[in-house]
């Protein structure tokens, strides 16, 4: 290999590198790979992909763009300028955007993080739970802290390690909350999970836990069941709704044929309940599919369940 073909090697990145810097797990590039033909990567002499340093680049700036509530559809097709000049506030090609949250307490957060504080930032969430309760904690708390921490990121004011800490140490305090709740046992019975390629865990627990409040059974299966074993377990354990969250990551496009493509296994009366950033209302999902609009509307969805198996 000539000297600058080795110095154009030497700038390339293998998966595992791309997925630390950028935030990008390692299944989404290669599903995003699939889905919208970005990023295409070259291969080494050992056949594993590598990335260039643009690549990379532009995949960090359409991870944050997404976390911002941009599409990612909409992103990829995008030349770099376009995305910076998108990040900089001066949107190109007419890309929409969604509504954020308003602005909440979480630079105390954000701080503690940034000092490496552990102790500090356990003690700061758990004093949330305190005084908010479980439900608050869960629809206000953790929306206004998720908010801050990813805007911190955004800003490059936080450490993607940082970041994973937050993430997990949330994740533990919903898993012991789970735990601590008496089983109601009450109907619906609802199977709780993630499409393939949505390995998004905290989205799905904080719903999880609200529908517990609501009293609802529930049959949790993790991150990323396959498609025909969402359906078969849904069969085999005789729920009533099977409950999914969609990150703004995986597409509204691939979202909607997911469900549609499970509402077509599951038996004719079984619900499916979808939320997160990553879905919304269309006219092009199946009839037995909800969407859940913010963690803040189940409990109404669930009273709705519930009347119209009373009527």
């Amino acid at each position: 290999m000539s000297a600058s073909g080795q110095e154009e090697r030497g700038l390339q990145m293998p998966i595992g590198a791309v997925e630390k810097e950028t935030r990008v797990s390692k299944e989404l590039l290669r599903m995003w790979e699939r889905r919208y033909g970005f990023p295409l990567p070259d291969r080494d002499e050992s056949g594993d992909r590598v990335y260039s340093r643009e690549t990379v680049e532009k995949l960090k700036l359409i991870r944050l763009l997404i976390d911002r509530g941009y599409r990612p559809g909409r992103l990829m097709n995008m030349q770099l300028a376009a995305l910076r000049d998108l990040q900089a506030g001066s949107p190109r090609q007419g890309v929409p955007v969604a509504t954020s949250l308003p602005v909440g307490p979480g630079d105390e957060l954000v701080a503690l993080l940034q000092q490496n504080d552990v102790n500090g930032m356990r003690r700061w969430l758990s004093q949330q739970l305190i005084d908010h309760g479980l439900r608050r904690f869960v629809t206000v708390s953790l929306q206004h802290a998720n908010q801050a921490v990813g805007a911190a990121w955004q800003r490059g004011e936080l450490a993607i390690h940082a970041e994973h800490l937050y993430t997990e140490q949330v994740q533990m305090m919903l898993r012991q909350a789970l735990l601590q709740l008496y089983p109601m046992g009450q109907a619906p019975r609802v199977l709780v999970t993630t499409m393939p390629d949505e390995p998004h865990q905290l989205g799905m627990l904080m719903a999880e836990v609200m529908l517990w409040l609501e009293g609802c059974t529930i049959l949790a299966m993790g991150t990323e069941l396959p498609l025909a074993d969402i359906a078969a377990a849904a069969i085999a354990h005789k729920v009533d709704v099977v409950a999914l969250s969609f990150s703004a990551a995986y597409g509204e496009q691939a979202a909607r044929q997911m469900l549609n493509s499970l509402a077509g296994r599951l038996p004719d009366g079984m619900q499916i309940w979808a939320g997160g950033s990553g879905v919304r209302p269309d006219d092009g999902l199946a009839s037995s599919i909800r969407i859940v609009a913010s963690l803040d509307q189940i409990g109404a969805v669930a009273k709705a369940w519930r009347t119209g198996r009373s009527l």
